[in-house]
């Protein structure tokens, strides 16, 4: 688990992570010209989740590791999908993420 700050753990985890982001995958990844409502869904219910600094740090880097292993994730729709969902992400949705800025 990530840790932005040792005295105060994260409350979530890299499996809640990618099992909220794991429907997003086809539209991600070029496969689907639509994006599945349960990715919108899967979205929100992460940033509701991901609430303390902490948090939003361990989502981040959860979700660089998972970008990694998934090559065909292309950018232009990852950064896509917060507006189509209607949803405010903490930091961008991006192959080239910076979760330590």
């Amino acid at each position: 688990m990530y840790l932005a700050d040792s005295r105060s753990p994260a409350s979530i985890t890299c499996g809640t992570v990618e099992l909220n982001v794991m429907p997003c995958l086809p539209y991600a990844e070029g496969d689907k010209p639509t994006i599945d409502p349960k990715c919108c869904t899967g979205l929100q219910n992460l940033v509701a989740t991901a609430t303390s600094k902490n948090d939003k740090v361990t989502a981040c880097h959860c979700l660089e590791d998972a970008f990694k292993k998934f090559p065909a994730i292309q950018d232009q729709y990852m950064k896509a999908i917060p507006n189509l969902c209607n949803v405010t992400v903490p930091f961008p949705l991006s192959k080239e993420m910076k979760c330590d800025k």
